[in-house]
C-alpha cells in the first residue's frame, strides 16, 4: 500500500515560503567553488610545457564543471514564497520573479529527459512569459496544488489537472483522518 500524501493549503497562513535547504545549497557552493580554485591552482603550479596533455586539459575540464556547478546553483529557482496577492520565486544571484496570482494564465507539467514544471504569466509590462524549472524542488507537488488553489485564471492541461485533482482529493482525506 502506498503512502498517503502529505498536503496541505497554504490560503489560510500565508506567508508560507518554501525553499532548499540553505546549510546544504551553500556547502555545496563552496564545495564546487574550492574544486574549481584548486583545478586553477593545481594547473599553474603542476602543469608544465613537458606535462602529457590529458594532464593540461583535465584541469581545464575540472575548473569549468566547478564554474558550471557555482552558477547552475546561484541562478537556480531557490524559494517559492506564496505571499497575499503574489507568488514570489526567490533566487540567490538574480532578482526575485514576482507573479501576482490574477496574472498566471496556464501551469505545466512536462518531461523532457527529467519532468520540468512551467508558469506562463503576463508580465507587468502586458507580455506573456514562462517561467520553467526543474520539478525537484522540494514539496513540488503541495506547490503546484497552492498555484491552482490561488490562481484562479490558470490554465490547467487535462494531464495536469487529473495531477492536481488527485492532490485535492489527498488533502481532502488528511482532512477527513485528522477529524
Amino acid at each position: 500500500m502506498s503512502k498517503p500524501l502529505k498536503l496541505e493549503y497554504v490560503r489560510d497562513r500565508i506567508p508560507v515560503c518554501y525553499r532548499h535547504n540553505p546549510v546544504l545549497r551553500w556547502f555545496m557552493i563552496a564545495i564546487s567553488f574550492a574544486i574549481m580554485v584548486y583545478s586553477i591552482y593545481f594547473m599553474m603550479r603542476f602543469v608544465s610545457n613537458t606535462s602529457p596533455i590529458f594532464f593540461k586539459i583535465l584541469p581545464i575540464a575540472i575548473a569549468f564543471v566547478g564554474l558550471d556547478s557555482v552558477l547552475k546553483k546561484i541562478t537556480s529557482l531557490n524559494s517559492v514564497t506564496f505571499e497575499q496577492d503574489r507568488l514570489r520565486l526567490g533566487f540567490i544571484a538574480k532578482r526575485a520573479l514576482e507573479i501576482p496570482y490574477e496574472n498566471i494564465r496556464k501551469l505545466e507539467l512536462y518531461r523532457k529527459i527529467t519532468f520540468y514544471f512551467g508558469i506562463s504569466y503576463i508580465d507587468l509590462n502586458g507580455k506573456e512569459k514562462k517561467y520553467t524549472t526543474q520539478a525537484s524542488f522540494p514539496h513540488t507537488l503541495e506547490i503546484i496544488l497552492n498555484i491552482a488553489d490561488m490562481a484562479p485564471k490558470a490554465a490547467i492541461p487535462d494531464q495536469m489537472q487529473s495531477i492536481v485533482d488527485y492532490l485535492k482529493s489527498s488533502v481532502q482525506d488528511g482532512i477527513q483522518q485528522d477529524n
